[in-house]
This record gives C-alpha cells, structure tokens and sequence, in this order.
C-alpha cells in the first residue's frame, strides 16, 4: 500500500505559527478527502498538542489525529521555508510536518504502528537528510514510501 501521496504533500509553505500549520492540516483533511469535518480535526490535531507536544528532532513534528469523521488512514505532509516555534525534544523549531489522520476505527491498531514507523524513520540520518534536501513532492514521496516498505 503506498501511504505517502504526492498530492499530500506541500513544499516551501510560509506559515510562522503552529496554529497556522494546524488551519491548513484541518483545511486540507477537507480538501482531500479525509474528512468532512473540518472543526473536528482541527480540535483533534490540538487536544492532541496539549497532551505532549509532537515535535520531534532536527525539525520535525509528528502531529496526528483521530476522529470518526476520518474516512481513512492518510498522511500529509508540509515543508516550510523557515522553521517556526514547536515545543520539540531538542528545543529547536520545526520546519517539516508529517501529520496523520486515522480514523478512529483504527486508533488503538493502525494509529499507533504507523507512529512508530515515522518516528523510527527520523531516527535515521539518511532519511532526514533526504527529506531536508528533497526538491520536489515527488522525491518526498518516492524516499518515504521507499523507507516505509523497508520496515
């Protein structure tokens, strides 16, 4: 099963706050076709925030939501043009978000190995330095979907 999409993914965003990062996840869960409940991903995507931040390392943030309003497990992905403030574990900001969606159907299941499987990704040098260098939505989505099938 390819996870990661192309057309999820959004290159050189300009956003300078979280919130802004959450709007435009929520917006584009609708665009999409992930959801059609725009407020309930967005309150999922931030009481999810409030439990523990998301962000992660070297940039990155993990930022996931779990509704019945989500039809099906999907990732989206954003690369920003200039990191903006998170509450990550080393401090720094974030400039690239890999945000999933799972229906809450699948929480306990789905949710959770699909977690584990980008978090274990970031852990590898050669992927975060692809992601970071990645010019197009297309060598995001080939790296992934690669590494993905790896594990």
């Amino acid at each position: 099963m390819t996870l990661i999409k192309s057309n999820n993914i959004f290159m050189d965003r300009n956003f300078t706050t979280l919130k802004e990062v959450m709007d435009f996840l929520s917006e584009q869960a609708i665009a999409l076709g992930i959801s059609d409940d725009q407020e309930a991903i967005y309150k999922s995507l931030i009481k999810r925030e409030a439990e523990g931040s998301t962000g992660m390392m070297e940039g990155f943030a993990i930022p996931h939501a779990k509704d019945s309003s989500i039809k099906h497990t999907d990732i989206v992905i954003i690369q920003l043009n200039k990191k903006i403030e998170w509450e990550s574990l080393d401090g720094g900001g974030i400039d690239f978000v890999i945000a999933l969606f799972v229906p809450d159907s699948d929480a306990g299941t789905t949710h959770l190995k699909l977690l584990s499987q980008v978090a274990r990704l970031l852990l590898h040098k050669d992927v975060t330095n692809g992601l970071k260098r990645a010019q197009s939505a297309e060598e995001i989505e080939k790296l992934l979907n690669e590494k993905l099938e790896e594990n």
